[in-house]
């Protein structure tokens, strides 16, 4: 599988239409090419690659990760799709002040965890997010520098 991300530059800040052709060279007789996940995104900074479901390697009960390096205060979507409401551990990396959900990091100089599950921080207060049954976690990131941030939980079945 090979992934294609790239900028397309808008003359005057404007784009009238945008049309995607795919063009293959050179196949073997008898392959074919599948063309799945075409995100088109408005400004400077792009969204993320969309991911394919087999990249996500769902292990049903056992431990998830999720990570991303977060540019801008945003909703982040972590897929998960559990079939039981779950916890989560987030942990950031960064310089700058970093609040995940109700979850208030403060300023983040490296490194810090928090663990829902456990009931634990590094630093900060509030609500680790929770992944709710039979859904993804969505989560309000608000951030004053880019941060890595990786969240992970168990698969409840």
């Amino acid at each position: 599988m090979t992934r294609v991300v790239a900028r397309i530059p808008a003359a005057r800040g404007r784009v009238d239409r945008i049309s995607v052709q795919v063009r293959v060279d050179d196949m073997p007789p008898g392959v074919e090419v599948d063309v799945t996940d075409v995100v088109l995104t408005g400004g400077a900074d792009p969204s993320g690659v969309v991911p394919h479901p087999s990249d996500l390697a769902l292990r049903r009960g056992q431990r998830q990760f999720r990570n991303g390096t977060v540019t801008r205060s945003d909703t982040v979507i972590a897929m998960a799709n559990a079939d039981r409401a779950s916890p989560s551990r987030v942990h950031v990396s960064g310089s700058g002040e970093v609040r995940v959900g109700s979850f208030r990091f403060g300023a983040v100089r490296g490194s810090a965890i928090a663990d829902g599950e456990a009931g634990t921080a590094s630093q900060g207060w509030g609500r680790v997010p929770l992944i709710t049954e039979r859904s993804d976690l969505h989560a309000r990131v608000d951030i004053t520098a880019p941060t890595q941030l990786i969240v992970e939980w168990v698969d409840r079945i």
